[in-house]
Order: structure tokens, then sequence, then C-alpha cells
């Protein structure tokens, strides 16, 4: 997709939804589902992406599992209403809950978060995030409580988690979120090697201080090397449940639709950054008037 066209349109087409709300700078906020908070409403049939990663979330907020010689890791246990769900989607898949070894959370916001009780003590697995996002988890807003656990890894830019023949390699990516977690793993497709990265956060609902330090993130993330496959934690930020439907109707030999050119994640983050740009322009503006 000519990601560098979509923004120009929208950014063209598209008026502020409030004041502080800059999201629909971003090509993929017309994508974006509403629907009931039941676990009913986003319901979604797991698939399996590459040899060794599934996607076993709900509609509107992405949950990831990986297969490692020594058990799964899972990322991001999304909302307290599905957290049922995504214990069914694993059973689904042939695999047992209990093999989940480790909970991994890209940021503290409670659409990421709030399942993690119940997927802990459903599966034993150590849970981690970095320090500023636990911050948040912590402290639930009164719209949408829920239960928490005790705080339990804390992760810090550069560590990597080891499992089996699996590392993860962890950027703290402030922007979104104080301490939102990036992920860069590798995937396989039928033996294949490609680098994958999880992003902890892209969304615009943050206040102007954090918008330089999501710039001088994303630019971060961009120069990672080798990266082909982008793993949003919201489905439509790259169309993640569509390439799963395209996948149904893979022939052997098709190119899994999931992997990217690496012009085309240069492109992806190109757009991404020039729109964080945007934002920082009229914050500035708005400021300047006393807005």
């Amino acid at each position: 997709m000519a990601w560098a066209s979509v923004f120009a349109v929208a950014a063209e087409e598209a008026a502020p939804k409030k004041a502080v709300d800059y999201d629909y700078l971003l090509p993929w906020d017309k994508k974006a589902v509403r629907l009931p908070p039941t676990a009913e409403a986003q319901a979604r049939e797991p698939f399996q992406i590459f040899d060794n990663l599934y996607y076993v979330g709900p509609i509107t907020a992405s949950t990831y599992l990986i297969k490692t010689d020594k058990g799964l890791i899972l990322i991001d246990p999304t909302y307290d209403f599905a957290a049922q769900m995504v214990l069914g989607n694993i059973r689904k898949l042939g695999f047992n809950p209990t093999d989940i070894k480790y909970i991994l959370i890209t940021h503290g916001h409670w659409d990421h978060t709030s399942g993690v009780w119940a997927l802990q003590k459903a599966t034993g697995a150590r849970v981690g995030m970095a320090a500023e996002d636990w911050n948040i988890y912590e402290t639930p807003q009164a719209a949408h409580p829920y239960p928490t656990i005790p705080r339990d890894l804390v992760f810090k830019e550069g560590d990597v988690l080891t499992l089996g023949n699996t590392s993860i390699h962890l950027h703290v990516t402030p922007g979104h979120t104080p301490g939102c977690l990036s992920m860069e793993y590798t995937v396989y497709d039928h033996g294949k090697a490609y680098e994958a990265l999880t992003l902890g956060g892209t969304g615009f609902n943050f206040p102007a201080e954090w918008t330089k330090p999501y710039i001088d993130s994303m630019r971060r993330m961009r120069a990672v090397p080798n990266i082909q496959v982008l793993l949003p934690d919201h489905p439509q930020i790259n169309d993640v449940l569509e390439l799963g439907d395209q996948l149904k109707s893979r022939r052997p030999g098709d190119p899994n639709p999931f992997v990217q050119s690496r012009q085309a994640v240069l492109d992806w983050f190109d757009t991404v950054i020039k729109a964080a740009e945007e934002k920082d322009r009229l914050e500035t503006a708005a400021a300047a008037k006393g807005l």
C-alpha cells in the first residue's frame, strides 16, 4: 500500500475530532473498528502467521503467540473481557496455555493490560513491561477498572529475553506512553527467517510534551536493520486481520503477505514520522496562540 499517498489524502480530507486528538493524521485512523466491549462482539478465530507465530487476539487489539522449543511467549493480553477468548484461541491452535512462560506487554493502557490478571492466573507465566508503564498499569482509571498483579519483570532499553531457540530484543520507545516497549524478534516462513517488529504504541492520543520523544522513538525503530515484518499492537495499523484472511488462500510458493520489502517498511515509518511532525507543528502553533 502507498502509505505516503494515503497520508496525503487523509490529511486533506479529515478534520480534528477534538483539540487534543490528532489520530486523524494517521492513515489507518479511518480503519479503526469500534465494537462493544464484549467477547462475543470481539471474537476472532486465531490463525497462523509464520511457522512460529500466531494471532490469538480479539478484533480491535492484537495478541500474538510465539512458539519456541522451550515453551510459548504471549505479546499483549489485551482486554479483561477477552481473556477467556484468548485462552480458548490458544487451545484451538493445539497449544496448552500452561506452556506460556512469558507475557510481554507493549504498554500500560488498559486495552493491552487489563486481561493480564486472568491470563497470568491461568498460565503461571512471568509478566514484563517497562518501569514507566508498570506505573500506568498499577493505577487503573476509574472508567476502566481491572484487577492488577504484583509488579514482575521490569525491562529496560537493550534487554534481551531468551526462551529456548528464541530471543526478543526489547527497546523502550517513549511517546504513546512513557514506557512503550517495542519488540524485535525472528519469524520463519517455511524455514526462511525474517526480522519482525512489534511497536509499543503508535496512536497520537498523548500530550504535546511527548510528541518529540515519539518522533525520536520512531526514528530509532526505523533504523533497526533488516525489519521486513510489522506486527502492530492494533490490527488495523498494518491490516493484520486482512492479511490473515489472505493467508487462507495462499498457494504453495506464494509469498507470505506479512513480509514487506525493506523499502516499504522504511516508507511506513516515514509516513508515521511525517504525521508526528505535523502533530508537533499543530501543537506548537496552538501553544503560541495560548490554546
